[in-house]
């Protein structure tokens, strides 16, 4: 009998470990989720029109209505962002190119090299884009690597929550998902296939597809601009828009209603990477350094490998023949060329 009570309370511990909690998040997704499944577990267990299932109704209207709003604004914003500004970056390059990278060679590779011949038509627009296309690839890589660590951070977090969900234990008969806790605490115990699904469908799947436009539009933006001021400026708007769904949620829900959210947690079981403390120490973070890398690899070397290689033609044929003064920012790819036009 002390064999079989020792064993239980080895088992006791063995399945304490294997659970863990995630909080949710204040934002109209997560807030989505909670009203769906409180108003679920209301109507449920009382089928009956009462005050209480009548409010919570109305929250999950709300929230819904606040969840698509949020949707349609983060979307919208980065669609006409991408259309009015973002697509039209590309347009330089998107003709005459190839003629204008064989006149640099020929002026560079040249013996001796001579200087672009500005009464040429094709000769002076190669010039001309060279001006403003000037590397600064030190700045174009670091907003690149903020931007990527960033949509990274985004992405991973989606994909965590539908691991988190794929380990939510499955219903109970006669138990709710929720079970409420001291002080006002709430834990998603449990959560049923369908339940699963329409999370994934009216959040995270919406969530992961803006997540992955933004991601696009951002990076072909930080790759195609060419001053400090187009970097820096839409560095801070893109995430602006990014946070539409927390500053929604944040300044129009009720305070009750956030602070419910605030007090919820997922509870799941302990499995996949979750059990593995490597993976948990330095396994995800070194996923998140490879996936951003390989982010800024694919945009810069890859996509629009060919404006790389077109501004490094013009930093090499500028440092030849110099078209104004270069300080030090400007050798180290941060700022752009000043100074007067002069012919080499």
């Amino acid at each position: 009998q002390k064999k079989k009570r020792s064993l239980k309370r080895l088992w006791s511990e063995v399945h304490h470990e294997q659970i863990s909690t995630y909080p949710l998040q204040q934002q109209s997704g997560d807030g989505l989720i909670l009203a769906l499944i409180r108003t679920r577990d209301q109507i449920f267990f009382d089928w009956s029109i009462t005050e209480e299932t009548a409010q919570e109704v109305l929250q999950l209207v709300l929230v819904l209505l606040l969840h698509a709003a949020a949707l349609f604004l983060q979307f919208g914003l980065t669609y006409h962002l991408y259309v009015t500004t973002v697509d039209g970056l590309f347009a330089p390059f998107a003709h005459g190119v190839d003629e204008q990278i064989e006149v640099i060679n020929r002026a560079i590779f040249g013996d001796p090299p001579t200087a672009l011949d500005m009464d040429d038509p094709l000769q002076k627009s190669a010039q001309e884009l060279c001006r403003k296309q000037h590397s600064m690839g030190f700045v174009h890589l670091m907003v690149l690597s903020l931007w990527g660590a960033r949509m990274v951070t985004e992405v991973s977090e989606t994909l965590n929550k539908v691991a988190i969900l794929s380990l939510i234990l499955p219903p109970i008969e006669g138990r709710s998902f929720i079970q409420e806790g001291d002080h006002g605490k709430m834990t998603i115990e449990h959560m049923s296939c369908g339940m699963k699904a329409v999370v994934i469908l009216t959040d995270i799947l919406p969530k992961l597809f803006c997540t992955m436009f933004l991601m696009w539009t951002g990076g072909k933006l930080f790759m195609l601009t060419y001053t400090m001021g187009s970097l820096i400026i839409p560095l801070l708007t893109l995430t602006y828009i990014l946070q539409i769904p927390a500053i929604l949620f944040t300044g129009f829900s009720s305070f009750k209603f956030k602070e419910k959210v605030e007090l919820t947690h997922y509870q799941y079981r302990m499995a996949l990477c979750y059990t593995s403390q490597k993976c948990q120490m330095w396994g995800l973070t070194v996923i998140k350094a490879a996936a951003t890398g390989m982010y800024v690899f694919m945009l810069y070397y890859v996509i629009f490998g060919d404006v790389t290689a077109y501004r490094d033609l013009c930093s090499r044929y500028l440092s030849l023949f110099p078209q104004g003064k270069c300080s030090f920012g400007c050798h180290l790819g941060i700022s752009k060329l000043t100074g007067p036009h002069k012919a080499g």
